[in-house]
């Protein structure tokens, strides 16, 4: 249990770290609020993005089932191989009350029949079905990777923030505030003590001045 002294300069003390603790606790919720509405707004450009991603994607698993059942494994799996591609991104960073959120930029993915590393002569319109499928897939991944990764992380930190604040509403906050409140209660008994300690000082001193103030008069 926390011995408290009770002194001017120990209220002192505990009055700065109650003011401390209530501005950063105002602090951590504006960066709360700020982060929520960033966060809110992530939310809803990935869900709209990876609801129509999921749909191309089942889209794709049936064309290319096809393909492969007419085309076969093998000749997909070369194809694939022949049109490999690399891309490079462009990562910017953006600081919203400390936490980084990232941009991702990427070059056109979507390439024309002869860009593709193959002959579209030779190959059936299954397979450029695919590969123009699988373009614009690639393309709409890399557009929501960098937003999935944002919620992520914005996500841990309103969780660590919720903490902090919380920690701060139920336990330092209420705690300073009762060890200020004894402090002053204490302080003021004790002013109270001393003010009648004066009190009696004085009543006694003049008790005996009255004592000796007859003895004076008689010699």
């Amino acid at each position: 249990m926390e011995t408290i002294k009770a002194t001017r300069d120990e209220l002192l003390r505990t009055r700065q770290e109650l003011a401390i603790a209530q501005s950063g606790k105002q602090i951590l919720e504006k960066k709360k609020e700020a982060l929520l509405n960033r966060f809110l707004s992530m939310v809803r450009q990935y869900k709209g993005k990876r609801e129509a991603l999921l749909a191309e994607i089942k889209h794709l698993k049936d064309i290319l089932a096809l393909a492969q059942a007419r085309d076969g494994l093998v000749t997909i799996r070369s194809l694939a191989l022949a049109t490999s591609q690399d891309l490079t991104l462009a990562i910017t960073r953006d600081n919203v009350m400390g936490t980084k959120i990232f941009q991702a930029r990427h070059p056109e993915v979507k390439r024309d029949l002869l860009s593709r590393g193959y002959n579209p002569v030779s190959t059936s319109g299954r397979i450029e079905s695919c590969a123009e499928l699988a373009e614009k897939l690639l393309d709409r991944m890399l557009t929501i990777a960098h937003l999935e990764h944002n919620i992520k992380t914005v996500g841990r930190e309103m969780r660590s923030l919720n903490s902090k604040i919380n920690a701060l509403e139920e336990n330092i906050i209420p705690r300073l505030r009762a060890k200020k409140r004894y402090i002053e209660d204490t302080l003021e008994q004790f002013e109270r003590e001393e003010i009648f300690r004066l009190k009696m000082v004085k009543r006694v001193q003049e008790k005996k001045a009255e004592e000796v103030t007859p003895t004076a008069r008689a010699g």
